[in-house]
């Protein structure tokens, strides 16, 4: 029984270093772990076996399973810091990078519609005239004769 035993601890020693990322080393926990294990199995058949042998086979399961769970945490830990890493490296900020400039603002409808006004009848052979944009007495009042 201690053969298989030791035969179960290398291939979990495999499994845990063969886990690409915390969803596999999941999967692998649950295997080497979980109820239908082989140390679970084990573990049931310890009340079949003859008290010596119980006593011996009942420590090496325990050792070989908190020696499971010591390669499983520091897997665990390896894949976190690996993960952790990438996402900052995707998340990077380049501080380095090109400023266009803030972008003030737009121009008024109004505006807008005036100048397409003004670009349709100057394409009709239209001219713009511009004038004062204040009126003053002299032209309202004085040029026109009124008293």
């Amino acid at each position: 029984m201690d053969l298989d035993l030791d035969a179960h601890l290398t291939t979990a020693e495999g499994a845990v270093a063969d886990a690409v990322d915390l969803d596999a080393l999941a999967v692998v926990d649950t295997e080497l772990l979980g109820r239908k294990s082989v140390l679970a199995t084990v573990r049931s058949r310890l009340a079949d076996m003859d008290p010596d042998d119980r006593k011996v086979v009942g420590r090496r399961v325990n050792e070989i399973r908190t020696e499971v769970e010591r390669l499983i945490s520091e897997r665990r830990a390896e894949l976190a810091v690996g993960a952790r890493a990438e996402v900052l490296e995707a998340e990077r900020l380049d501080l380095t990078e090109f400023d266009r400039g803030r972008r003030l603002g737009h121009r008024h409808v109004v505006t807008q519609t005036w100048e397409r006004l003004e670009d349709l009848f100057v394409g009709m052979g239209y001219t713009v005239a511009e004038g004062p944009e204040i009126e003053d007495e002299w032209h309202n009042f004085g040029a026109l004769n009124f008293p």
